[in-house]
């Protein structure tokens, strides 16, 4: 019984490691209530399934059965076992939740495992009136479950702490550092404050370790090893991962039987092989005979229904599977967001830990104690082979086998699915956060070592205690409001009225020069003319030669947050979305920016209509320039031309050399730019004949007006298409083709410079004849 007395034993030394790791516990719960009470409803990693099983069982509707034809709320987590969801209803059915379809109102436009996403984090709409304290409903059924959840996690670190204790009795230092790891992990806390079945299996399995931990050390009582395999039951009965459980408790009794035959053999004597064989058969089969008692039924259940213990087959149909395995190269790339995860990632997958700078300090120390940790065994290595026999060396293997048993796990759905998050590793924080504590302290001295682990504590504390203000809420907040005379002098004006209810006062655009991969930051400042009851979308399109979409953002309009159902009359809004250049077009692009609102149920766009109440057939805000490669043309007459401003024509191509009275040519410009021109000129085309009259004209911007002069950059190629139309009238006969530039608005000619220069700043450019 001594075994199994306060899992936080007798003070150990004169600075009572145990005393603070009580404090460590204490302050975990209660920065595991501030991370449960800022996070909004249901805005966990698969929250919005999980908390949908437990009412389903609260209900009183029994085990759900998947379908993948007829999807639930509970979606894939309907496959999961259902212990968590069951203890959860328990404590949850008095809590009046019908409210559930209207307060899991799904955000379409949810920037769903995009961290670098600015807005539309929530991937539900929450009604202010719904989330203001006191809770009511489905929100404080939530938040009900989300406390008993984190009493799982103080389980967790009192039975973490405990567990490194034993594995390293000489070293209170590894435990203390092992807790304030796993208790001031950001996303250890996030997740202890979420429904999320995680959290159970997460405390079973570092039970169950601990109870293993008996096994070695000999406590091999039928009482221990029917312990034993009921907590695996439990673990199993909570989530798949704990299955590999089974084959470690094997590994462990099979310890115990590994030290008698070493025993023997240093004793000279026969090595009782046949006898320890049966004994680690009979206690095995206890164990299983305890897992399956408890958690056998469900699996058979599982083979009866989907014809799969596991139920993973109807899971994936559910969740999507990988349609090919993934390459090295892709798993890198999810082992780097496996790590990030792992420390803090929150949301749906898709809020960052502030300032990000902190992921690499948290690789710096991981690398930091993996060293450490290296060095540690490199300078004992004569000693390993004794000590790897002893209890205590068996304890750590046993707990290693166990952190690969989790990897291995992982890295198998892994491949089965997108799914590589860090907390999926959380049955093993035991183990995990033991190894990185010893190799943190192993670098310090045995004086300094308690410093190590307070500076340690202090660097985790502040992480821990500033995530919920800086990464969480900000995620989470609404759009700022303003009053009219707050608009930035900034903004330009365009006072355009969408529907009845809606006006886009004023718009901000940076940078105005973008690239594919990059992204333009739009700010739009909204004001509601009137009570809106729905929650209206709102559309940004950037568009590039004739029509080809470069760029598209959709999103309800409050970023998400703040939906227009709520917003009072009057109020002006300021929405700020990036909108990312997806494709690059054929040449650089003045390209257009639309902004227009729709109703999502019907796709129907609201009228528009200007300062003046004149019907806009498409709302166009601005124009940004989109950059493209240019190449250097190849024009069939080649020929260098200078204009003033920059202007550089290396040759042109003309079709045909001949044509009639009303008929067309075709010239195709090569312009080279030798520095950028100060405004947007217009190229003039004139047909002349013999007696100097025009008889074809084909003036217009270049670039067909989709690239005026004033965005072209030093430097660029660019091919510019004009058609030229002949006076149907003409006569017959020779005539010449003139080409130069001038400045619209006051009609006057860029001056021709070189040898071709003349007072009409005109270039004769080639000669045809007039056919009749």
């Amino acid at each position: 019984m001594s075994r199994y007395r306060a899992l936080l034993g007798p003070n150990a030394g004169s600075w009572h490691p145990d005393r603070w790791a009580r404090v460590v516990i204490g302050v975990f719960f209660a920065l595991g209530l501030l991370y449960g009470a800022i996070n909004p409803t249901m805005e966990g990693p698969d929250e919005m399934y999980h908390y949908p099983y437990v009412a389903h069982l609260a209900d009183g509707h029994g085990l759900p059965v998947q379908d993948p034809r007829h999807p639930t709320m509970m979606e894939q987590e309907a496959s999961q076992p259902p212990l968590y969801y069951a203890l959860m209803a328990a404590l949850s059915f008095w809590i009046d939740d019908s409210d559930l379809p209207a307060v899991r109102c799904i955000n379409p436009h949810a920037q769903v495992g995009i961290p670098l996403a600015q807005d539309n984090k929530n991937i539900l709409v929450h009604r202010p009136e719904s989330e203001r304290f006191p809770w009511r409903g489905t929100v404080l059924a939530v938040r009900w479950v989300r406390f008993w959840s984190l009493w799982m996690g103080v389980g967790t670190l009192a039975c973490l702490y405990a567990l490194v204790k034993r594995a390293l009795p000489q070293h209170p230092e590894v435990a203390l550092g092992a807790l304030v790891l796993a208790a001031f992990n950001p996303q250890f806390l996030f997740i202890s404050a979420s429904v999320n079945n995680d959290n159970l299996v997460t405390l079973l399995s570092t039970l169950a370790l601990w109870v293993m931990v008996q096994w070695v050390e000999g406590a091999q009582s039928l009482k221990t090893l029917c312990l034993g395999g009921a907590i695996i039951g439990l673990a199993c009965l909570s989530k798949l991962s704990a299955l590999g459980l089974i084959p470690l408790a094997g590994l462990a009794l099979a310890f115990q039987g590994a030290q008698r035959a070493w025993a023997a053999h240093r004793r000279s004597e026969r090595i009782p092989w046949g006898e320890i064989l049966r004994r680690w058969l009979g206690e095995y089969a206890l164990v299983l005979g305890a897992v399956a008692l408890f958690a056998g039924w469900w699996y058979v259940r599982n083979w009866k229904m989907y014809g799969d213990p596991t139920g993973l087959n109807v899971m994936l149909d559910v969740f999507g599977k990988r349609t090919r395995q993934p390459t090295l190269a892709e798993m890198w790339r999810e082992f780097r967001g496996l790590r990030i995860s792992f420390w803090g990632l929150f949301g749906v997958v898709n809020v960052l830990l502030r300032p990000t700078q902190v992921y690499l300090a948290l690789d710096a120390l991981m690398l930091f104690s993996a060293v450490g940790l290296a060095c540690h065994a490199a300078r004992r290595a004569k000693a390993f082979p004794g000590w790897l026999a002893s209890p205590q060396g068996l304890i750590i293997l046993l707990l290693a086998a166990w952190a690969a048993i989790i990897g291995a796990s992982l890295l198998h759905w892994t491949g089965q699915t997108k799914a590589s998050q860090g907390r999926l590793l959380f049955p093993a924080i035991a183990p995990l956060m033991l190894f990185m504590a010893w190799g943190f302290v192993s670098w310090f001295s045995a004086a300094a070592r308690r410093k190590a682990v307070g500076g340690l504590a202090a660097f985790f504390g502040a992480l821990a205690l500033s995530a919920p203000f800086t990464s969480i809420a900000p995620a989470y907040a609404r759009p700022p409001i303003l009053r009219p005379e707050e608009i930035p002098p900034s903004a330009q004006p365009f006072n355009t009225t969408y529907g009845e209810a809606l006006r886009l006062v004023a718009y901000e655009v940076s940078p105005h020069t973008v690239q594919a991969g990059e992204s333009l930051r739009v700010r739009l400042y909204w004001q509601a003319l009137a009570p809106m009851q729905e929650d209206y979308s709102v559309y940004l399109h950037l568009t590039g030669w004739e029509g080809e979409r470069l760029g598209q953002r959709d999103s309800y309009l409050g970023m998400g947050t703040y939906p227009t159902s709520a917003w009072p009359v009057g109020q002006i809004v300021q929405d700020t979305y990036l909108l990312p250049v997806k494709k690059a077009p054929a040449a650089p692009v003045a390209a257009e920016l639309d902004v227009g609102v729709y109703r999502l149920a019907d796709m129907a766009r609201l009228p528009v209509f200007d300062g003046k109440g004149r019907p806009v057939e498409r709302p166009l805000v601005t124009r940004v320039k989109v950059r493209a490669p240019t190449e250097d043309g190849a024009p069939s007459h080649p020929l260098e031309a200078h204009w003033g401003d920059g202007l550089l024509l290396k040759g042109y191509d003309l079709a045909p050399s001949t044509a009639s009275a009303g008929g067309e040519l075709t010239l195709t410009l090569y312009w080279q730019v030798r520095q950028t021109p100060q405004k947007d000129y217009t190229v003039f085309i004139h047909l002349t004949n013999a007696q100097g009259e025009i008889i074809g004209q084909g003036d217009g911007p270049p670039c067909l007006g989709r690239y005026p002069t004033s965005l072209w950059e030093p430097g660029e190629t660019l091919r510019d298409v004009h058609r030229v139309s002949i006076r149907p009238d003409a006569t017959p006969g020779p005539a010449t083709l003139w080409i130069g530039w001038y400045d619209l608005p006051t009609g006057v000619r860029v001056p021709l410079s070189g040898r071709e220069a003349n007072d009409a700043n005109a270039l004769r450019l080639a000669e045809i004849s007039i056919i009749p």
